[in-house]
């Protein structure tokens, strides 16, 4: 390579790069892919009284399609099982047409909407999607005991009292299994009504996916720590946790939470961006407790220097850690006793290095010399934030961002 200086080198990448996918909800909020057409029975409701009979009347093999409206909910959905092949739908693919209105995340009392949909008692292969859920004075979608398979999608979550979405533990401590959420967006207007919230809480589960999803302010009030926006725990397992987009969170991802051996265990963390203001209080993006054998890549973290160690790892019972390609703005932090492998991640990383932290872009920019070409090859991260397939260049780009170059036939084109 000429001897360029480090200005000079970045000044050429500016004219001959160009970064792709500059929108900072490109990946989330991209309008969800249509489901297939529900099979089995149809349902279709246009009144809040005749959604609430549907759910009474529910059986297996049936989905209730909602016309677009807001139906303001006179009491919580409860699905109760056993039941298999069900789901509840928007209408349309538009997840803001049906909106489901509680009475308030902090009114005197719930009023018969302690929940917006609730599911237990032998629910498997629950669909939910295509509409909103907002204003719940605890859970707007609550997964208790003996629902597994439950798939959220294309959900808008607002002003929950308490988690978004729930999944409980049963008497012999298993939990609800093979989850997924993705294309969907969980948010506080403001904050939430105590330090008691978290965008996903799972207790025991095994095998979710949660993907391509927006958090948006998962705070707590003023004083006060909310908790993870993604928090797996209590003997969960298997979780993959990629593609999604959080903004001014309190915490981020957990995997693991408590000094409890295997608190989850496996599991990989990938090609998620995290941006939080100077401003707004805060904790660590990605943790890892009690996690044993769980696997970090590709992550891009600007926490505005609110917290030193962006990424840690903790708990004598967290062995066999990978932590690989991450580009942050602070450090990677083992503690208490947590092992594992630190490959290949830059840190320090400032606000230049992305297109606009402001709006949660994180995607790459001319200025991000150390990151681009710097990462390992990793075979289970073949693509990036935006989908688009790794490496672009000689090598991985760190983060979760991957850079596209134009063809413009220079030495420095890749």
């Amino acid at each position: 390579m000429p001897p360029l200086t480090r200005a000079l080198l970045v000044a050429a990448i500016a004219l001959m790069f160009e970064v792709i996918g500059s929108r900072a909800d490109a990946r989330p909020a991209t309008p969800a892919p249509p489901l297939p057409a529900p099979t089995g029975s149809v349902v279709r409701v246009s009144s809040e009284p005749q959604l609430q009979a549907a759910i009474r009347g529910l059986r297996s093999n049936t989905t209730i399609v909602v016309a677009p409206g807001t139906y303001v909910l006179t009491r919580t959905l409860w699905i109760q099982g056993p039941l298999a092949n069900i789901g509840i739908r928007g209408a349309t693919d538009n997840r803001d047409d049906v909106v489901l209105v509680g009475a308030g995340m902090e009114p005197a009392s719930d009023r018969g909407v302690p929940f917006g949909i609730w599911t237990g008692g032998g629910v498997r292969d629950v669909t939910i999607a295509n509409l909103t859920i907002r204003d719940i004075y605890q859970h707007p979608i609550m997964l208790n005991p003996g629902t597994q398979k439950p798939h959220i999608y294309n959900v808008h979550l607002v002003d929950a009292g308490e988690q978004f979405i729930k999944g409980n533990l049963d008497s012999a401590g298993g939990g609800v299994n093979d989850g997924i959420v993705e294309h969907s967006i969980i948010e506080y207007t403001t904050t939430a009504a105590s330090f008691y919230t978290n965008g996903i809480d799972v207790l025991g589960g095994a095998n979710w996916i949660i993907r391509d999803n927006e958090f948006r302010n998962i705070v707590a009030p003023p004083g006060q720590l909310a908790g993870p926006s993604v928090l797996m725990w209590r003997h969960s397992r298997d979780t993959l946790t990629e593609g999604n987009l959080f903004v001014n969170c309190a915490r981020g991802i957990s995997y693991g939470l408590d000094e409890t051996a295997f608190d989850h265990e496996g599991g990989i963390i990938r090609n998620n961006f995290f941006v939080r203001s100077a401003g707004q209080p805060g904790d660590v993006a990605i943790y890892v407790g009690n996690s044993p054998n769980t696997q970090v890549l590709n992550n891009t973290v600007f926490v505005s220097g609110s917290y030193a160690s962006p990424i840690e790892y903790r708990f004598p019972g967290t062995t066999g850690v990978v932590i690989a390609n991450n580009l942050l703005d602070g450090v990677v932090s083992a503690r208490d006793g947590a092992t594992g492998t630190e490959t290949t991640n830059v840190t320090g990383a400032g606000a230049a290095f992305f297109v606009n932290t402001t709006a949660g872009d994180l995607h790459l920019t001319a200025a991000a010399v150390a990151a681009i070409d710097s990462g390992t090859t990793l075979p289970n991260v073949l693509e990036d934030w935006d989908g688009e397939a790794r490496p672009q260049g000689a090598a991985y780009d760190v983060g979760a961002d991957e850079v596209k170059a134009v063809g413009t036939g220079s030495p420095l084109d890749r």
